[in-house]
């Protein structure tokens, strides 16, 4: 009797064993999906995220409408005359942006937050103000506040362009501050950008802050007096900052598109290029190759892939200078600019001489504005630049599919699939409208 009962209780036992599948959780994980990973991971890839933002589908296209380079084959020859492009087109920089860099931002706050990593979250402020600013001059209002919330939220609200700025200046503050304090940890090799160099994140957070105050030239709260003071500060602490690029696994994204993925497609040809040549400007062998498919400064597999430099903001100073009346400081900024551009380059001394000595004597917004066009090529600032001043003076093509040159970028496919409520322009505007061609839907700091 009781061998029996000892079979039935052992058997109970499986039984109850089999009817639970606890044992299976260990099995369950996949190793190569974790449910939460460290600061140390989340970093590297958001900064990665970050630099394809920068350098891959957004800068492209706006360098075909600023005539710094050319579309020669398939789709980028049609982006010349702003036709192909569609909604579907941005649905990558925009999931990559949300789903990746940004949400992996939030999430290192929220860990540096519960775990006193102000280095950590500084960072991540800075970097979160940076995203941002790149979205918000593409396509206006975004989603912001009420985003970034996994399942919990998958129809975020728009917050307008105005908030978003102001959340940029914000976080910039903030993230600056965060850096200032005590931190119960500091990121070392994990920080792809400044190798966890605390001080060239807080220059790069007043560039940036010069950078986004400059922005607003055209609207009535402009400040030179501030945005100048933003430039002096980042230059006095040494801001500089680059994604870098250093192996076949990790190429520079404008390489890896006029030479992997897409060669031939564009060519360095251009407005830009016609002032080059007409100034004999010695950058040119620096930007195009000779066959003028490649771009040897600035798309080889391991050049660096600017994000601020010292010759942007001199190029801003100069800018603001002149907006104060200070024309001869202006002067001084805008060589500044030059040289500072050109040595970054490794241009010859001499030849970087005989160019600014060969600079039109009067000083105006049109000389500072075409220097800085050739200065930032490959930048989205370019078009940024152009949309604030209207210079380089340029033209849509004859056969162009709008009436005039792109000010903005319609929103990606999947807002109007997810979120149509929320989108802010309808899906059946016009080509006109939804390029800010028309005044019905331009940016608010292009009003």
């Amino acid at each position: 009797m009781k061998f029996k009962t000892l079979i039935f209780l052992a058997v109970a036992a499986f039984g109850l064993t089999a009817c639970s599948d606890a044992w299976l959780e260990e099995k369950k994980l996949d190793q190569n999906r974790p449910s939460d990973v460290s600061m140390q991971v989340l970093l590297p890839a958001a900064q990665a995220g970050c630099g394809m933002l920068q350098g891959d589908v957004l800068p492209r296209l706006t360098s075909i409408f600023m005539q710094q380079m050319t579309g020669t084959d398939r789709q980028s020859l049609a982006h010349n005359r702003y036709a192909q492009i569609g909604e579907g087109d941005f649905d990558t920089p925009w999931g990559n942006t949300y789903a990746g860099g940004l949400y992996d931002l939030k999430l290192i706050i929220d860990k540096a937050d519960e775990s006193g990593a102000t280095a950590y979250s500084g960072i991540a402020k800075i970097m979160t103000a940076f995203a941002l600013g790149i979205l918000t001059d593409h396509f206006g209002d975004i989603p912001y506040t009420d985003a970034l919330t996994g399942a919990n939220n998958l129809k975020p609200v728009y917050d307008s362009q105005e908030d978003i700025y102001n959340t940029i200046f914000t976080l910039l503050a903030e993230g600056k501050a965060d850096l200032a304090q005590p931190s119960s940890i500091v990121p070392g090799t994990d920080d792809l950008v400044h190798g966890g160099d605390l001080a060239a994140w807080a220059a790069k957070a007043d560039a940036l802050k010069a950078r986004y105050l400059n922005h607003l030239s055209k609207k009535s709260s402009y400040d030179a007096a501030a945005v100048i003071a933003a430039c002096d500060d980042a230059l006095d602490a040494g801001a500089y900052s680059v994604m870098r690029y250093e192996s076949a696994l990790n190429q520079n994204p404008w390489y890896q598109f006029t030479v992997i993925d897409r060669a031939g497609y564009i060519s360095q040809y251009g407005t830009m290029y016609d002032m080059m040549t007409a100034s004999s400007d010695p950058r040119i062998s620096l930007y195009r190759s000779a066959d003028s498919l490649e771009m040897p400064a600035y798309g080889s597999a391991t050049s660096d892939l600017p994000l601020v430099t010292p010759f942007e903001l001199y190029f801003i100073k100069a800018e603001a200078q002149m907006a104060g009346g200070d024309a001869t400081g202006a002067r001084e900024s805008l060589e500044d600019a030059i040289e500072s551009h050109m040595t970054w380059l490794g241009v010859d001394a001499t030849d970087m001489a005989t160019y600014v000595a060969a600079l039109p004597a009067t000083t105006d917004l049109e000389l500072i504005m075409n220097e800085k066009y050739v200065a930032m090529f490959t930048s989205t600032e370019s078009w940024t630049d152009w949309r604030r001043t209207g210079y380089p003076s340029i033209s849509a093509p004859s056969d162009a599919n709008l009436s005039d040159i792109p000010r903005r970028m319609p929103y990606p496919e999947g807002e109007y699939l997810y979120n149509a409520d929320n989108v802010p322009m309808p899906i059946t505007a016009t080509p006109d409208d939804k390029f800010g061609v028309t005044s019905t839907y331009r940016l608010w700091w292009d009003s």
